[in-house]
């Protein structure tokens, strides 16, 4: 799940209060080793290592990142010249998935992993990307940038805690007053999912006058999913923004049946999380090579079970909870959805979204 993306887009267990400060915290004294011990004689060679940049919650010890970094280096054993250091995965991380861009100019990396559907005209336009050359994965990519999972999006409470919404306008009640957890959409992609829902069902100005309204019902805004979610799960918020898998999470791993997902009549957006290959990439063909990987049924079971998503695979999903969870999305499902193909209202481009985040600014969250 990423922040652009969620998103948990994602674990949800080890969320804390001060868990920004500390990614920040974490990631400067990264980089200040990574510079001045990144090319000593000890270490890697740059061309047996791969470095990912992907958001905080993706590469934290609960998330898939390690995971998936160890599956890959065991899968390339035997792949470097004799005589030379084994493969080696180099993870990377931003915060929030919004702000991946900006942290390509700070790491240098050889994959981005994190982008959504509503960020990938802006990645496309601000960067220059390698095809990934994956073929078989035709639904929601594009030769540039590769799907690798997707959930529907919507409103996360406790079942005895509060009478679930049934709309947005349902939002605005007053038993909601001072119980919302949102995400900031200048940093958060499932924060700027949730106002571009605002915007295609309502209209901009309508949107906004509607985040006014809005305002006495928000218990906080924070900077990332994982903060967001961090505010519900202690008990802080009684409603998040977040997806409708995060339920599984705690019904399988905290074996809590509390959690639901509050399916609205109208259609809830849907994030697609997306991989793709720097143009400036120092070790291309490595990176192809994650790519096959990221898309292949292991790969993909690994982000059900740590970044709780739906696999784009469906190998992966078959006889497990997420084919049941997805048999009930869609027009004769639960939870209706919009489109999550780039359709013309979906498209974001950075000189829409910079107006939408100044409008947001002036909302005064």
């Amino acid at each position: 799940m990423s922040d652009s993306s969620g998103t948990l887009k994602k674990s949800y267990g080890a969320l804390a209060l001060g868990a920004g400060l500390s990614v920040l915290f974490v990631g400067a004294v990264f980089f200040l080793w990574y510079r001045s011990h990144g090319n000593d004689a000890g270490s890697v060679p740059v061309k047996n290592e791969l470095r990912i940049l992907a958001y905080s919650s993706f590469t934290a010890s609960w998330g898939p990142g390690p995971t998936l970094a160890r599956m890959f280096e065991h899968q390339m054993i035997g792949s470097a010249p004799a005589g030379e250091p084994p493969i080696k995965v180099v993870m990377l991380q931003a915060e929030d998935a919004g702000l991946l861009l900006s942290k390509m100019d700070v790491f240098p990396a050889d994959v981005v992993v994190g982008f959504d559907q509503l960020s990938l005209e802006i990645a496309a336009k601000k960067k220059t990307w390698r095809p990934h050359g994956v073929t078989h994965e035709k639904k929601y990519s594009t030769p540039e940038f590769l799907a690798f999972d997707w959930a529907p999006l919507g409103f996360v409470y406790r079942d005895g805690e509060v009478d679930p919404p049934k709309s947005l306008d349902d939002l605005l009640s007053p038993r909601f007053r001072g119980t919302i957890s949102l995400q900031d959409p200048r940093s958060s992609s499932p924060g700027f999912q949730f106002l571009s829902w605002l915007i295609e069902q309502k209209g901009a100005d309508d949107a906004f006058r509607f985040l006014k309204e809005l305002k006495p019902n928000v218990h906080s805004v924070a900077g990332s999913w994982s903060q967001s979610y961090g505010v519900f799960s202690r008990g802080l918020a009684r409603l998040t923004f977040s997806y409708a898998t995060s339920t599984l999470y705690h019904r399988f791993t905290e074996k809590d049946e509390r959690y639901r997902f509050a399916a609205f009549n109208s259609p809830h957006p849907v994030q697609v999380e997306y991989a793709a290959i720097s143009k400036d990439c120092r070790n291309c063909e490595l990176a192809e090579k994650f790519m096959k990987f990221l898309s292949d049924p292991p790969a993909q079971s690994v982000l059900m079970n740590k970044n709780w998503m739906l696999p784009t695979n469906p190998l992966a999903s078959r006889g497990t909870p997420f084919e049941s969870l997805q048999d009930s999305i869609g027009p004769a499902g639960l939870i209706k959805i919009i489109s999550p193909m780039m359709t013309e209202k979906r498209t974001v481009t950075p000189e829409t979204r910079d107006g939408f985040l100044r409008r947001w600014t002036e909302v005064g969250f």
